[in-house]
């Protein structure tokens, strides 16, 4: 939810690769994303956020109902949820708000972070 696939396509500029050379670049940058934010944080904030990632319901509920209690009123929230009330094989909506409620909040420079990540993977695609 960070950064689409096709954002990730647009901005690496390989929308006329081969299919599969543009799902690996994909996953590629994706893990350069996560890993240019996890740069970011403390041990402490890594544990909380894997927590989070890994569907901790004790972890995911007392930091929402500490930093967004009325999270269910929030209309991203709640698209979530219909996705999740259409398909319930989805993650739980909780967790996924969460996740990205957490990076807004304990990843001040969050886009600009996944943007310089793009850029950097660009720049070594183009060599």
């Amino acid at each position: 939810m960070l950064q689409d696939e096709q954002h990730i396509i647009d901005t690496l500029e390989i929308a006329d690769w081969p299919a599969d050379k543009r799902e690996a670049t994909v996953v590629e940058a994706t893990m350069r994303i996560g890993n240019a934010l996890l740069d970011a944080l403390s041990d402490q904030q890594y544990n909380e956020y894997k927590a989070i990632i890994d569907d901790n319901q004790d972890v995911i509920n007392a930091w929402l109902e500490q930093t967004i209690p009325d999270y269910k009123e929030n209309p991203v929230y709640k698209e979530i949820e219909a996705g999740y009330d259409a398909d319930p094989e989805q993650n739980n909506p909780a967790k996924l708000f969460a996740t990205i409620a957490w990076l807004q909040v304990n990843v001040p420079d969050l886009q600009e972070r996944i943007a310089k990540s793009l850029e950097l993977y660009k720049q070594e695609l183009s060599t």
